[in-house]
C-alpha cells in the first residue's frame, strides 16, 4: 500500500467503502479480476512513463474526469471511491510502481489497472442482472424484473445462467431482447436501477428469481 494512503484519501475527498462492495461491482470474488485482466482490450507498458505521461494515459480512458470512481488495493483488501480528477491530481501518492496494484472502476464498467509490473490494462466489468420476478415464461422466453448489479447491461447481450451467476465456460445461455424502464424501451440499464426485460433462448427455463446472471463475452 503506498505510504500515509490514509492521508491522501482524506485529502482528495474520498470517502471509504467496503472492498466486498468492491467486488460486488467486479462480479463477486477477487477471481473475477483475473478474469477480466485476461480479456483486456488494451495492454501498454506504462513502466518508463513520468507522472504527467501516465496522466495523460489515464485520462484518455474517462470520458468524465469529474465522475466519481472505484479505487482499489487488492493486496490490502481495501477500497474507497473519488472524483477521478482528483485520482490523477495525487496519482503518485495512490500508486507505487513496483509495489502494488492500483484498480479504477470507471462507472462501474471500464476497469482500470495499474499493475506492479507497470503495465496498464484496461478491460470491462461484467454486465450483470438479478432477477427479481418472472412472468409470461413460455417454451423459449421469458419476461423479467430485474435489477442491473453489474456494469452497464445492454440489448443484444447474452447472458450465461445458471451457477456461480453463470460465469462458467459452458454456461447456458439466453439473449436479451428487449428492456422497458417505466413502460419504455431503452437501449440499457446500469446499476442500481431496475428494469423489465425479455430473455430469449432454450435456457430460459433456468431464470428464476433471486438468480444472478451475467453477460459472456466472446461466446
Amino acid at each position: 500500500m503506498p505510504p500515509r494512503l490514509r492521508g491522501v484519501l482524506g485529502a482528495i475527498g474520498a470517502y471509504e467503502s467496503t472492498y466486498d462492495g468492491f467486488l460486488d461491482v467486479l462480479g463477486g470474488s477477487p477471481d473475477r479480476l483475473a478474469a477480466l485482466v485476461r480479456r483486456a482490450e488494451r495492454r501498454v507498458d506504462v513502466a518508463d512513463f513520468g507522472v504527467d505521461e501516465l496522466r495523460d494515459a489515464l485520462r484518455a480512458e474517462a470520458e468524465d474526469v469529474g465522475q466519481d470512481v472505484w479505487l482499489a488495493w487488492p493486496g490490502e483488501r481495501t477500497a474507497a471511491r473519488a472524483a477521478y480528477r482528483t485520482v490523477l491530481a495525487r496519482l503518485d501518492d495512490l500508486w507505487c510502481r513496483g509495489q502494488d496494484d492500483l484498480v479504477i472502476i470507471d462507472g462501474g464498467e471500464r476497469v482500470i489497472v495499474l499493475d506492479h509490473e507497470g503495465r496498464l490494462l484496461v478491460t470491462r466489468a461484467d454486465a450483470r442482472l438479478r432477477i427479481h420476478s418472472v412472468a409470461d415464461r413460455g417454451a423459449t422466453a421469458v419476461t423479467c424484473v430485474v435489477r442491473c448489479v453489474g456494469g452497464v447491461v445492454r440489448v443484444g447481450q447474452r447472458f450465461g445462467v445458471g451457477p456461480g451467476a453463470g460465469t462458467g465456460d459452458d454456461a447456458p445461455l439466453v439473449a436479451l431482447e428487449g428492456i422497458l424502464r417505466y413502460g419504455r424501451p431503452v437501449d440499457f440499464v446500469d446499476p442500481p436501477h431496475s428494469a423489465q426485460v425479455r430473455l430469449t433462448g432454450d435456457a430460459v427455463a433456468m431464470v428464476a428469481p433471486g438468480h444472478v446472471i451475467t453477460a459472456v463475452v466472446g461466446r
